[in-house]
């Protein structure tokens, strides 16, 4: 392991010694192209970018007429979506496990959500709304050369609305199916030689109607959000500075065991601060300091056997108790990036990320853990022949408990001009075991125990798991070969992608209670094509195409437990998105869009929707009211995902309505 690491940094030093040759320097290039800032944390056209890029931009957030954030990944090629409860959505590029959204990173303006402490990204704990987006850029490969472990599968960055860019008032209200109401109001003006925008919401809609039985389901959501972003420029300093809270509740359906709901409620803060620092126009610094937080308070009673809670000398048959999977996480970065252009033909980026992650919960860890994190990080942007530009990057990274590791990424594109070029890219990734994997000391303490017998007021589950501390990082080797195409003649962009993946060591078994096992005991192969077309020929038409075909295949190298439908039941072999819209010169547009996946779901279903959204805009003197209908119809019978989640209404219906001012 030792020698393939030093091979592999051997290998990319030299490149970057060789590709480093000085030269006289220029400034950026400027050409009117497609730009993107993910991938290499470098601003490049998508025809240079070292990955495979998708934008969803506000015209098309505003086309599709959905109301979720996760659901806008329908429109990516490659990525599933699913919801496992009314309130809880996973996103996945390639799908791979259904549980959690364990193997993206997720970026808000270049903060993570990704919650270390449990591996997952929790959409509905996101404190922004859909209309607070401006752009959305997905990077669809392994990406931990940029972005560290857990930039696994890939980077979905949200990039939210400049204050500049927001009318000074905004007010939006949605309501509809499943009891769907969602308020909000927004205000931006100047502010202390800069400009601020504010942000206050709420969001609440029922979630599924039934289960596979017939029976309620009790998965809905109610969530208060308020956000806000400000921005300035101070001598050659610029500023941005973003803070928000959410507080909310989502209901649970009842277990066998359950007297009381087991709903709980949920806090999230956060902080972010950003300072750039024009040294020349070719020459920038950048600094970061993010803080996030979360307190889950998840409590309710159950009735069981005394002896299930260690209380064998209870004569009762039954007896209630009071459980809970408190929770309480926090997260701490720090992130400094050097970016240099030394000429037209060469730009480097360099710099390091420090993490802090913190854990409490009497239930999940029986203490309070915390884990460090250290990366450095490079990219370089070499052009070196007229049409031949090599990219290099790598991640040099250290996580306590878990070690050292290396990520390293290679892309050639050849340009046939500025608009077209082919690529060829190899990267590898990985994504670090999660402090539940390796640290839990995982059991439930029952308390106000009634009937008491003797004063034993307080018992233990007799259930109990502990973590792994041996798991390894899951590993991915990720091939690909892709044409990007940008006929700017015709206002078109097309984009298509062959690739090969190699997943190991995955950590694939359920982590639940009952069935707690986490262990390196994965191995996934995955190939096919993607492809993606957006074509505006003006301003008033809107058509975006995407299709991927998947074929995977799981399997184990070892003795230990594995079930390969953990790892495919969640990737379609074939899916597709369509988006077309239409504005008239009297202020209607109309959309239409249609999301087609197959199988996918612990049931192998299909997933077959059709949305239409139509809208009218009247304007005065300085300001305007947009009023809207959005309809999505189902036309299969399946649920969704999984096979308790299903509406009554093949139909779902929303009206919305947009002031601006």
């Amino acid at each position: 392991m030792q020698r393939r690491l030093l091979r592999r940094s051997l290998i990319i030093c030299t490149c970057t010694l060789i590709l480093c040759s000085p030269l006289e320097a220029e400034i950026w290039n400027t050409d009117d192209l497609p730009v993107v800032l993910t991938p290499a944390r470098l601003k490049q056209s998508r025809s240079e970018v070292p990955a495979s890029v998708s934008v969803i931009d506000r015209d098309m957030i505003i086309a599709s007429g959905l109301k979720e954030i996760p659901e806008l990944f329908r429109l990516i090629p490659g990525t599933s979506v699913g919801a496992r409860d009314g309130w809880n959505y996973v996103v996945s590029y390639h799908g791979t496990n259904y549980r959690d959204s364990r193997r993206m990173q997720v970026l808000i303006d270049g903060r993570s959500v990704y919650q270390s402490g449990l591996a997952t990204v929790d959409w509905s704990d996101i404190p922004i709304t859909i209309h607070d987006i401006e752009r959305i850029e997905v990077v669809r490969g392994p990406s931990s050369a940029s972005y560290g472990a857990n930039a696994f599968l890939g980077v979905i960055n949200i990039i939210t609305r400049h204050p500049t860019d927001v009318n000074a008032y905004e007010a939006n209200i949605l309501n509809g199916t499943e009891n769907t109401e969602n308020y909000r109001l927004s205000y931006a003006d100047e502010m202390l030689n800069g400009n601020v925008r504010v942000t206050l919401a709420s969001i609440q809609d029922d979630g599924f109607d039934i289960d596979k039985n017939g029976s309620e389901r009790f998965d809905s959501k109610s969530s208060k959000i308020i956000n806000s972003r400000y921005e300035t420029l101070v001598n050659n300093y610029s500023i941005s500075l973003g803070a928000g809270y959410k507080t909310g509740e989502i209901t649970d359906d009842f277990a066998d065991e359950d007297v009381t709901q087991p709903n709980t409620k949920t806090d999230d803060y956060y902080l972010s601060t950003k300072i750039e620092k024009e040294i020349s126009e070719l020459h920038q610094l950048a600094f970061r300091y993010n803080f996030s937080a979360q307190k889950q308070t998840h409590r309710w009673t159950v009735e069981v056997p005394p002896f299930f809670i260690g209380l064998n000398n209870n004569p009762a048959p039954l007896v209630l108790a009071d459980a809970n999977e408190d929770l309480r996480v926090n997260r701490q970065d720090i992130d400094l990036q050097d970016t240099y252009i030394w000429n037209d033909k060469l730009k480097t980026v360099a710099g390091i990320h420090l993490k802090k992650s913190r854990v409490s919960s009497e239930t999940f860890y029986g203490k309070t853990l915390s884990t460090n994190n250290y990366q450095i990080f490079f990219n370089i942007e070499k052009n070196v022949i007229e049409n031949l530009t090599i990219n290099t990057g790598g991640s040099f990274e250290y996580e306590q408990d878990i070690g050292k590791s290396f990520s390293p990424r290679v892309a050639l594109h050849y340009h046939f001009d500025k608009n077209h070029s082919l690529r060829a890219i190899y990267s590898e990734a990985i994504r670090t075991p999660d402090l539940l994997e390796t640290s839990a000391n995982w059991t439930y303490t029952a308390r106000n125990v009634r009937p008491a017998n003797n004063g034993q007021t307080q018992g233990k589950l007799i259930l109990s798991a502990n973590g792994n501390p041996d798991l390894k990082p899951e590993k991915i080797e990720s091939r690909e070969i892709g044409y990007y195409g940008n006929f700017n003649q015709y206002h078109l962009q097309w984009d298509v992608k062959i690739f090969f993946d190699q997943l190991e060591q995955l950590i694939s078994n359920s982590i639940s209670l009952e069935r707690f096992n986490p262990v390196n005991s994965g191995n996934l192969k995955q190939s096919g094509i993607e492809t993606e077309i957006d074509y505006r020929p003006n301003r008033k038409w809107l058509i975006h195409f995407s299709y991927a075909y998947i074929k995977s295949k799981a399997y184990s190298n070892s003795d230990q437990a594995f079930t390969p439908n953990t790892e495919t039941t969640f990737t379609p072999k074939n899916s597709a998105s369509a988006l077309l819209s239409y504005k008239t010169d009297d202020n209607i547009q109309i959309s239409f869009s249609q999301y087609y996946a197959r199988e996918i779901g612990t049931s192998q279903n299909k997933y077959s929707r059709s949305d239409m959204r139509v809208s009218k805009t009247i304007s005065f003197k300085d300001s305007e009211i947009e009023f809207s209908y959005s309809g999505q119809f189902r036309h299969d019978e399946d649920s969704e995902l999984l096979s308790s989640n299903i509406y009554k209404d093949d139909f779902r219906q929303f009206i919305g309505i947009n002031l601006r001012y």
